[in-house]
């Protein structure tokens, strides 16, 4: 049995779906007799770029298509053997594993040379083309400039900007698009209906959230769900090929988040370890999770709970309500984040955890009082009672957000005034002074760039702003600066840098300062080269 993709890939133009804004000039230009001799088909992976080449190559071979009409007959021995893989005039090749200027030679430029055998082309499809080698693209640029006129060049890539510009330039280029959703799952729906197999509607709802707007990847993630060789496939049997949220957990585990309970977060994560649960998944639900919680609470329609059972609608309801929406922002950019971490995380988990600490009391930005949890970033405050807001409020300037304070009753103007008047940091008593550390700046950072150039770099951007609570005070132009200083490793490598100039530890903290003119971010790129701004 063929895969499904395979089994049902479009024969004619009226069968292929999607990218109708590139399929209607294509099939004007077949039509009117008016084809290119070059065509460059990009765009991601399982969007139908070799099915729509192919396509086009039996049209323009087909020896029945009428005047003026742009539909292959697909019964024609041209239409059947281009379907088949095995028309000689019609050349498939993957550059992936042909790179080379030889292959180049022999497959290529050298066939171009003769006249098809039956056909009025002889076309190349090239899969994959900016895999070939320099070499590669120069033997074919003189063929692709003045090919014969019966040679049809096809070039298919998923990274165009890899390919030589005097390539692109002589080729008519087509930007294929990922499908939209509900195309995907019509699609499917008929696949399914075909093959004689009732698919509950969840299930197919999941795998073009899987497919990520690729039919191919549908097509092949149906084909293995059909394989379990049911006539009726429900949510239950499908989760043996496509694990399902344990979506009890997932919203057990943000409610913890949310009421602050990180160990009891990190006892979730723990028992999903005992069990053997595969993380990455449960990251991924988690992110589906707090993405459907995000649409709800911005007002979109409740379709998006479809997938959710009434009881996780309900519990999503609550969250929604209850978690304040730049809080959630947060907390949607460090599950991002953490996920892209897991994979070569040296353990599974720690992502997870670290994710945990991150958005609850225990992380950064957060301070922990008497009256609950505040935080000096996002305005959100947890009390006994739960989540509610502050009277403060985020408001965007030209360098990015900034917290102003708004007018709210005298209870929580004198709440917020108690909470701020309690001290939230460590004090460090220092000897040295902010004076001589501007001082000794620069040989700073040039004993830094010994261990850590990449570290100088960033430090070259930084202003040395105050001594706060015996922490040094570095102002930077840009939150990716910020961000690194504050890894880890990153700042244990600067204090202990400091450590050893100044003789005692000097604990830094880090603030988003005004960005620099651009002249002066010019000349220290300069800098960093050896070079002068002129």
């Amino acid at each position: 049995m063929s895969t499904l993709y395979r089994k049902y890939r479009p024969q004619k133009f009226s069968e292929f779906i999607g990218q109708d804004h590139l399929k209607q000039t294509l099939v004007n230009e077949i039509a009117g007799e008016k084809l290119a001799h070059a065509y460059l088909f990009y765009g991601p992976r399982g969007t139908g770029k070799t099915t729509l080449a192919r396509l086009l190559a039996k049209a323009a071979n087909c020896p029945n298509r009428k005047e003026g009409k742009f539909e292959p007959c697909d019964q024609c021995p041209s239409c059947l053997d281009i379907a088949a893989g095995r028309d000689l005039d019609v050349i498939e090749m993957d550059a992936a594993s042909n790179t080379g200027v030889d292959n180049v030679r022999e497959n290529i430029i050298d066939g171009a040379q003769f006249k098809p055998s039956r056909s009025k082309y002889k076309i190349f499809i090239i899969d994959e083309v900016h895999m070939l080698s320099t070499s590669a693209f120069n033997a074919l640029l003189k063929t692709l400039e003045e090919p014969p006129a019966h040679v049809i060049f096809i070039l298919a890539t998923t990274e165009w900007r890899k390919i030589p510009d005097t390539i692109v330039s002589r080729c008519q280029r087509f930007n294929f698009r990922k499908l939209p959703a509900a195309l995907i799952e019509e699609k499917v729906k008929a696949i399914a209906e075909k093959e004689g197999v009732e698919i509950a509607s969840a299930v197919i709802r999941r795998i073009v959230g899987r497919s990520d707007g690729c039919l191919r990847d549908a097509e092949s993630l149906l084909g293995q769900i059909l394989s379990l060789d049911l006539k009726k496939i429900t949510a239950e049997e499908a989760r043996i090929v496509l694990p399902a949220a344990d979506l009890d957990k997932v919203l057990e585990f943000l409610k913890h988040l949310i009421d602050n309970e990180a160990n009891e977060a990190l006892k979730i994560i723990a028992s999903l370890v005992d069990e053997g649960a595969n993380l990455e998944q449960f990251a991924v639900d988690l992110i589906d999770a707090l993405r459907a919680i995000m649409l709800f609470k911005i007002g979109r329609d409740e379709k998006i709970l479809d997938d959710f059972s009434d009881l996780a609608k309900e519990q999503i309801r609550k969250i929604a309500v209850a978690l304040e929406q730049n809080r959630l922002v947060f907390m949607m950019e460090s599950a991002l984040k953490r996920r892209a971490e897991m994979k070569q995380a040296p353990v599974p988990q720690l992502p997870l955890e670290l994710f945990v600490l991150e958005t609850t009391d225990g992380g950064e930005g957060l301070q922990t009082t008497d009256h609950g949890l505040q935080t000096t970033d996002n305005g959100l405050q947890m009390t006994d009672h739960g989540l509610r807001t502050t009277d403060y409020r985020l408001q965007t300037t030209n360098h990015g957000l900034r917290t102003k304070k708004t007018t709210g009753d005298k209870q929580k103007e004198k709440t917020t005034a108690k909470i701020a008047a309690e001290p939230t940091e460590k004090k460090y008593d220092l000897k040295t002074t902010l004076g001589t550390i501007k001082e000794r700046w620069a040989e700073t950072i040039g004993h830094i760039a010994q261990k850590h150039p990449s570290l100088a770099f960033i430090l070259k951007t930084a202003e040395v702003e105050n001594l706060e609570n015996g922490r040094l005070c570095l102002g930077l132009p840009y939150a990716l600066h910020k961000e690194k200083l504050e890894e880890i490793r990153t700042k244990k490598a600067l204090e202990e840098c400091l450590n050893e100039i100044f003789q005692e530890k000097i604990p830094v903290a880090c603030r988003i300062a005004a960005a620099p003119s651009e002249e002066k971010d010019l000349a220290a790129v300069a800098a960093q080269f050896g070079g002068e701004l002129v």
